[in-house]
Protein backbone atom coordinates (compact mmCIF):
# COMPACT_ATOMS: atom_id res chain seq x y z
CA UNK A 1 0.00 0.00 0.00
CA UNK A 2 1.26 3.44 -0.89
CA UNK A 3 2.59 5.92 1.66
CA UNK A 4 0.12 8.80 1.37
CA UNK A 5 0.66 10.50 4.73
CA UNK A 6 1.65 13.83 3.14
CA UNK A 7 -0.48 13.53 0.00
CA UNK A 8 -3.46 15.62 -1.01
CA UNK A 9 -6.98 14.20 -0.81
CA UNK A 10 -7.12 13.43 -4.52
CA UNK A 11 -3.78 11.62 -4.34
CA UNK A 12 -4.87 9.62 -1.31
CA UNK A 13 -8.18 8.66 -2.92
CA UNK A 14 -6.40 7.57 -6.09
CA UNK A 15 -3.96 5.43 -4.10
CA UNK A 16 -6.71 3.87 -1.97
CA UNK A 17 -8.82 3.15 -5.04
CA UNK A 18 -5.86 1.53 -6.79
CA UNK A 19 -5.12 -0.57 -3.70
CA UNK A 20 -8.72 -1.80 -3.53
CA UNK A 21 -8.85 -2.55 -7.25
CA UNK A 22 -5.59 -4.47 -7.00
CA UNK A 23 -6.73 -6.48 -3.98
CA UNK A 24 -10.23 -7.26 -5.22
CA UNK A 25 -9.45 -8.24 -8.80
CA UNK A 26 -11.40 -7.54 -11.99
CA UNK A 27 -14.55 -9.40 -10.89
CA UNK A 28 -14.97 -7.53 -7.59
CA UNK A 29 -18.52 -6.17 -7.27
CA UNK A 30 -19.47 -2.51 -7.21
CA UNK A 31 -22.74 -0.84 -6.20
CA UNK A 32 -23.26 0.19 -9.84
CA UNK A 33 -25.76 -2.10 -11.60
CA UNK A 34 -24.02 -4.27 -14.15
CA UNK A 35 -20.53 -3.02 -13.30
CA UNK A 36 -17.67 -5.03 -11.88
CA UNK A 37 -14.28 -3.62 -10.91
CA UNK A 38 -13.00 -4.15 -14.46
CA UNK A 39 -15.74 -1.88 -15.84
CA UNK A 40 -15.00 0.76 -13.23
CA UNK A 41 -11.26 0.71 -13.93
CA UNK A 42 -11.82 0.93 -17.67
CA UNK A 43 -14.04 3.97 -17.12
CA UNK A 44 -11.34 5.65 -15.03
CA UNK A 45 -8.53 4.91 -17.48
CA UNK A 46 -10.44 6.05 -20.56
CA UNK A 47 -11.73 9.15 -18.82
CA UNK A 48 -8.34 10.57 -17.90
CA UNK A 49 -5.88 8.88 -20.25
CA UNK A 50 -7.66 7.74 -23.44
CA UNK A 51 -10.91 9.68 -23.91
CA UNK A 52 -10.60 8.99 -27.66
CA UNK A 53 -11.37 5.33 -26.97
CA UNK A 54 -14.64 6.20 -25.23
CA UNK A 55 -16.39 7.19 -28.46
CA UNK A 56 -13.94 6.11 -31.16
CA UNK A 57 -15.27 2.55 -31.61
CA UNK A 58 -18.80 3.95 -32.11
CA UNK A 59 -17.90 6.47 -34.81
CA UNK A 60 -19.45 5.93 -38.27
CA UNK A 61 -16.05 6.29 -39.95
CA UNK A 62 -14.96 2.67 -40.26
CA UNK A 63 -11.14 3.10 -40.28
CA UNK A 64 -11.28 5.37 -37.21
CA UNK A 65 -13.67 3.02 -35.42
CA UNK A 66 -11.50 -0.02 -36.15
CA UNK A 67 -8.35 1.72 -34.92
CA UNK A 68 -10.07 2.84 -31.71
CA UNK A 69 -11.48 -0.64 -31.14
CA UNK A 70 -7.99 -2.13 -31.48
CA UNK A 71 -6.74 0.34 -28.87
CA UNK A 72 -9.58 -0.59 -26.53
CA UNK A 73 -8.98 -4.31 -27.07
CA UNK A 74 -5.26 -3.82 -26.34
CA UNK A 75 -6.07 -2.07 -23.07
CA UNK A 76 -8.46 -4.84 -22.04
CA UNK A 77 -5.83 -7.47 -22.86
CA UNK A 78 -3.33 -6.06 -20.38
CA UNK A 79 -2.88 -8.04 -17.15
CA UNK A 80 -5.03 -6.71 -14.33
CA UNK A 81 -2.07 -5.57 -12.25
CA UNK A 82 -0.73 -3.58 -15.20
CA UNK A 83 -4.07 -1.85 -15.77
CA UNK A 84 -4.27 -0.95 -12.09
CA UNK A 85 -0.73 0.42 -12.20
CA UNK A 86 -1.60 2.60 -15.19
CA UNK A 87 -4.35 4.15 -13.11
CA UNK A 88 -2.19 4.44 -10.00
CA UNK A 89 0.55 6.23 -11.96
CA UNK A 90 -1.90 8.78 -13.31
CA UNK A 91 -1.80 10.70 -16.59
CA UNK A 92 1.46 11.49 -18.35
CA UNK A 93 3.58 14.40 -17.13
CA UNK A 94 2.50 16.77 -19.89
CA UNK A 95 -1.19 15.93 -19.64
CA UNK A 96 -3.43 18.85 -18.57
CA UNK A 97 -5.18 16.41 -16.25
CA UNK A 98 -2.17 16.59 -13.93
CA UNK A 99 -2.72 20.33 -13.50
CA UNK A 100 -6.46 19.87 -12.98
CA UNK A 101 -6.16 16.71 -10.88
CA UNK A 102 -7.73 18.09 -7.70
CA UNK A 103 -10.56 19.91 -9.45
CA UNK A 104 -11.30 17.12 -11.91
CA UNK A 105 -10.78 13.99 -9.82
CA UNK A 106 -11.29 14.53 -6.08
CA UNK A 107 -15.03 13.90 -6.21
CA UNK A 108 -14.68 11.27 -8.95
CA UNK A 109 -12.24 9.13 -6.98
CA UNK A 110 -14.14 9.50 -3.71
CA UNK A 111 -17.39 8.36 -5.32
CA UNK A 112 -15.85 5.39 -7.11
CA UNK A 113 -13.82 4.30 -4.09
CA UNK A 114 -17.09 4.12 -2.17
CA UNK A 115 -18.69 2.28 -5.10
CA UNK A 116 -16.20 -0.51 -4.42
CA UNK A 117 -16.12 -0.27 -0.63
CA UNK A 118 -19.89 -0.27 -0.17
CA UNK A 119 -20.41 -3.31 -2.35
CA UNK A 120 -18.77 -5.33 0.43
CA UNK A 121 -21.11 -6.75 3.08
CA UNK A 122 -18.95 -5.54 5.98
CA UNK A 123 -18.47 -1.95 4.85
CA UNK A 124 -18.47 0.93 7.30
CA UNK A 125 -18.39 4.66 6.53
CA UNK A 126 -14.92 6.15 6.65
CA UNK A 127 -13.97 8.77 9.22
CA UNK A 128 -12.59 11.57 7.08
CA UNK A 129 -10.67 14.55 8.42
CA UNK A 130 -12.52 17.85 8.66
CA UNK A 131 -10.32 19.29 5.91
CA UNK A 132 -11.25 16.39 3.62
CA UNK A 133 -14.94 16.86 4.34
CA UNK A 134 -14.51 20.57 3.56
CA UNK A 135 -13.05 19.71 0.14
CA UNK A 136 -15.92 17.36 -0.62
CA UNK A 137 -18.39 20.02 0.51
CA UNK A 138 -16.79 22.50 -1.87
CA UNK A 139 -17.20 20.02 -4.70
CA UNK A 140 -20.81 19.35 -3.79
CA UNK A 141 -21.66 23.04 -3.66
CA UNK A 142 -20.18 23.46 -7.11
CA UNK A 143 -22.08 20.52 -8.61
CA UNK A 144 -25.32 20.27 -6.62
CA UNK A 145 -27.66 21.94 -9.12
CA UNK A 146 -26.33 19.74 -11.91
CA UNK A 147 -26.64 16.55 -9.90
CA UNK A 148 -30.13 16.86 -8.43
CA UNK A 149 -33.18 17.51 -10.61
CA UNK A 150 -36.41 17.22 -8.63
CA UNK A 151 -39.99 18.46 -8.54
CA UNK A 152 -39.41 19.61 -4.97
CA UNK A 153 -37.09 22.21 -3.51
CA UNK A 154 -34.12 20.40 -2.00
CA UNK A 155 -31.79 21.81 0.64
CA UNK A 156 -28.61 19.91 1.48
CA UNK A 157 -27.59 20.55 5.08
CA UNK A 158 -24.22 19.61 6.58
CA UNK A 159 -22.01 20.82 9.45
CA UNK A 160 -20.26 22.95 6.81
CA UNK A 161 -23.37 24.83 5.72
CA UNK A 162 -26.30 24.36 3.37
CA UNK A 163 -27.00 24.35 -0.35
CA UNK A 164 -30.47 25.13 -1.70
CA UNK A 165 -31.51 23.58 -5.00
CA UNK A 166 -34.62 25.41 -6.18
CA UNK A 167 -37.01 24.25 -8.87
CA UNK A 168 -39.94 25.75 -10.73
CA UNK A 169 -43.43 24.81 -9.56
CA UNK A 170 -42.05 22.95 -6.56
CA UNK A 171 -44.34 20.33 -5.02
CA UNK A 172 -43.00 21.03 -1.56
CA UNK A 173 -39.60 21.13 0.10
CA UNK A 174 -37.24 18.49 1.48
CA UNK A 175 -34.08 18.94 3.53
CA UNK A 176 -31.36 16.30 3.31
CA UNK A 177 -29.05 16.12 6.33
CA UNK A 178 -25.65 14.46 6.58
CA UNK A 179 -21.92 14.85 6.39
CA UNK A 180 -20.59 16.29 3.13
CA UNK A 181 -19.26 12.88 2.07
CA UNK A 182 -22.66 11.24 2.53
CA UNK A 183 -24.57 14.12 0.94
CA UNK A 184 -22.26 13.88 -2.06
CA UNK A 185 -23.00 10.18 -2.42
CA UNK A 186 -26.73 10.86 -2.11
CA UNK A 187 -26.56 13.58 -4.79
CA UNK A 188 -24.85 11.07 -7.10
CA UNK A 189 -27.73 8.65 -6.56
CA UNK A 190 -25.93 6.16 -4.34
CA UNK A 191 -28.53 4.37 -2.22
CA UNK A 192 -26.05 3.48 0.53
CA UNK A 193 -25.59 7.14 1.46
CA UNK A 194 -26.20 7.72 5.16
CA UNK A 195 -28.45 10.78 5.16
CA UNK A 196 -31.75 11.73 6.75
CA UNK A 197 -34.63 13.28 4.83
CA UNK A 198 -37.09 15.73 6.34
CA UNK A 199 -40.24 17.08 4.74
CA UNK A 200 -43.94 16.50 4.30
CA UNK A 201 -44.95 13.04 3.09
CA UNK A 202 -46.11 14.38 -0.28
CA UNK A 203 -42.76 16.12 -0.85
CA UNK A 204 -40.79 13.05 0.18
CA UNK A 205 -42.87 10.94 -2.20
CA UNK A 206 -42.26 13.42 -5.02
CA UNK A 207 -38.53 13.30 -4.33
CA UNK A 208 -38.51 9.58 -5.11
CA UNK A 209 -38.85 10.48 -8.77
CA UNK A 210 -35.91 12.86 -8.75
CA UNK A 211 -32.91 12.44 -11.00
CA UNK A 212 -29.69 12.22 -9.02
CA UNK A 213 -26.28 12.00 -10.61
CA UNK A 214 -25.22 12.47 -14.23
Amino acid sequence: MSDTSAASLVQRERAALADLLDAGGPAAPTVLPGWEASDLLEHLLLREQRPDLMIGPKLPVAPVARKAQKGLDALRALPWAQRVEKFRSGPQKLSPVRVLDGLMNTVEYFIHLEDLRRARPDWEPRELAASDQAQLWSGLRRMARLLVKADVEVTLISPHGSVRIPTRNARGAVSVHGRPSELLLWAFGREHAQVSLQGEDSALQALEGARRGF
